[in-house]
C-alpha cells in the first residue's frame, strides 16, 4: 500500500472520508482558534463536497465561525487571484482552508499547491478532500504542502468504512 508521502504517525484512521474531513475541519478550528483567538474564520469553496461544506456551516451556525466561499471559475476551479485577496484581507483571523482534491462531479482538479503556498504566507493550515483524487491522480502529502489530507479505503479497493486523515504532527487537531 503507497504511503502518499505521509509518515505513519502523520496517519489517523477514520471510518470513511467523511469522518475524516468532519475531524479536520472541525476537529482543526476548534485546536486553532482555542490556540488563537482571533483565527476563527474558515475559507472553503461552493463546490466542495457536502462533507466539507455541512461540516463548515455547522462550524458557522454553531460557533459562529465566520464562512467564505472562495470563488470559482466555470470549470468549478479556485480562481487563485480572487482566494490571494480573500487571504490577505482576512488572513490573520483564518483559521482554516479546506479544497477538494478532484471535484466528485467535474473532476476538476483543484491547485492544491499554490493554494497551500497562498495560506502558508498567512500562517494558515490547509486541508484537501483527496477522496476523489487518491488512486486516479498522482498525490504525495509531503510534496503538496498541505496539512491534512482526507481520503477513503473504498475508493481504493478497502471495504466500505476505512479512511485516514493525514495529519502533519504539529496541526492542533482535537
Amino acid at each position: 500500500m503507497p504511503s502518499w508521502g505521509a509518515h505513519p504517525t502523520e496517519v489517523i484512521f477514520t471510518s470513511g472520508g467523511t469522518e475524516a474531513d468532519n475531524l479536520a475541519v472541525t476537529g482543526t478550528w476548534l485546536g486553532v482558534s482555542a490556540a488563537q483567538p482571533q483565527r476563527r474564520e474558515v475559507v472553503t469553496s461552493a463546490v466542495e463536497h457536502h462533507a466539507v461544506l455541512e461540516t463548515a456551516q455547522a462550524l458557522a451556525d454553531t460557533h459562529g465561525a465566520p464562512l467564505h466561499l472562495a470563488p470559482v471559475d466555470e470549470q468549478g476551479r479556485v480562481r487563485i487571484e480572487e482566494l490571494a485577496d480573500l487571504l490577505a484581507g482576512h488572513g490573520e483571523r483564518v483559521a482554516l482552508v479546506s479544497l477538494m482534491w478532484a471535484n466528485n462531479e467535474t473532476g476538476t482538479i483543484q491547485p492544491v499547491r499554490e493554494v497551500a503556498a497562498l495560506a502558508r504566507d498567512h500562517g494558515i493550515l490547509v486541508h484537501s478532500d483527496a477522496v476523489q483524487a487518491v488512486g486516479r491522480v498522482p498525490v504525495d502529502f509531503a510534496a503538496s504542502d498541505l496539512d491534512m489530507l482526507s481520503l477513503s479505503g473504498h475508493k481504493l479497493g478497502a471495504p466500505v468504512g476505512i479512511g485516514a486523515l493525514l495529519a502533519r504532527r504539529e496541526v492542533p487537531c482535537r
